[in-house]
């Protein structure tokens, strides 16, 4: 019914060894690492991984990697994503910021918005841990390393509804009428106003919605002002968009989940609280009523993190609703792989 969409499809399938194989599978054997036989590793993959000409196309969330695995392949463009790589701390991975257990070899490394209050919490109660600077260059962990044995961990969360949560403590935290000092963001944010005040009781009628709406339609999504805005990639990589070493990944859909399986790995009874809420103040405005193209903006924004953490679209942002990178209309926001390396399919544009 749809030659174009059709002819789309059969392109993103490659035929090896007279099996049709999607891209995703692919680049998921590419990158892999398990081809027993690697002498005779297949010539058109050999071609693809060294041709900048031929970058293969693939949906987010499809690869049969790990977070950790996707990640370690990931190259955040410091051309693109300089604003966020300087909010990481435009570091070389020498000295990161992170909750470390010597008992347990076992560092965290803390993404805001991203189930930090929670972690924070178990490694300082539960492991015996303490927040300090660690080197997360891969040359530590070899052996002989200063880190060689320890584990480092993270998890990290949906961008779509980690941005509604980033929106509310960048805003927050930095607003003028909260006695903050950093109001140098929002001579230009229309959309930061007192009614966002913690301090005055609002109900939402649709005013808050409509000033995040115009946030996300204006802002660039490359210019970060406030570290809680900063996408979750860039703070576990290097100034030059290189990842830092990380070994475990987890979601924080499965957060409880989680931290018992991290609790009897190390032999580790956790506390009674669980889950901890990381927000001091509520929702002020409902993500209910964000439209489909503003879900669909966001997604754009935030399409390094789902491309580099395998992170599956939510159905919204399913389709072909998105312009590519030539403009063309009709698009699927997609990740592609080039000179073995994953970064997004299009970048953000205002």
């Amino acid at each position: 019914a749809n030659p174009g969409r059709a002819k789309a499809e059969a392109a993103a399938r490659v035929e090896v060894d007279g099996t049709q194989i999607s891209n995703s599978e692919l680049v998921s054997w590419m990158l892999s690492g398990n081809d027993k036989d690697v002498g005779t590793q297949h010539k058109s993959s050999l071609q693809m991984i060294h041709s900048p000409k031929a970058p293969l196309h693939f949906k987010p969330g499809t690869l049969t990697l790990s977070h950790a695995n996707t990640l370690a392949f990931c190259y955040a463009d410091p051309q693109v994503y300089r604003g966020h790589l300087q909010q990481g701390g435009g570091r070389d991975g020498s000295s990161v910021r992170v909750s470390y257990s010597d008992k347990h070899k076992l560092v965290y490394v803390m993404l805001p918005k991203s189930g930090s209050s929670t972690a924070r919490y178990h490694l300082k109660n539960d492991f015996d841990a303490s927040e300090t600077h660690k080197s997360l260059q891969h040359l530590s962990f070899e052996k002989n390393g200063d880190m060689y044995g320890v584990e480092v961990m993270t998890f990290v969360r949906d961008p779509l509804t980690r941005f509604y949560s980033q929106y509310e403590e960048a805003f927050v935290r930095t607003a003028p009428w909260e006695g903050k000092k950093n109001t140098r963001s929002h001579s230009s944010m229309p959309e930061c106003q007192p009614i966002m005040s913690t301090r005055t009781p609002s109900q939402e009628n649709g005013t808050l919605v409509e000033r995040f709406e115009r946030f996300v339609r204006e802002w660039d999504g490359l210019t970060p002002f406030d570290v809680h805005l900063t996408l979750q990639v860039p703070l576990m990589s290097t100034s030059d968009g290189m990842a830092l070493h990380m070994t475990q990944i987890y979601n924080t859909t499965d957060a409880k989940n989680a931290w018992k399986r991290i609790a009897e790995k190390y032999g580790v009874q956790l506390g009674a609280k669980g889950v901890i809420e990381g927000r001091s103040y509520p929702r002020r405005f409902r993500s209910e009523l964000v439209s489909k193209s503003i879900q669909r903006r966001i997604c754009e924004l935030t399409l390094l993190d789902y491309c580099c953490l395998n992170l599956p679209l939510p159905e919204t942002c399913q389709g072909n609703h998105y312009k590519g990178p030539n403009g063309e209309q009709g698009q699927e926001l997609s990740c592609q792989l080039q000179r073995n390396r994953i970064v997004p399919g299009i970048y953000p544009s205002k």
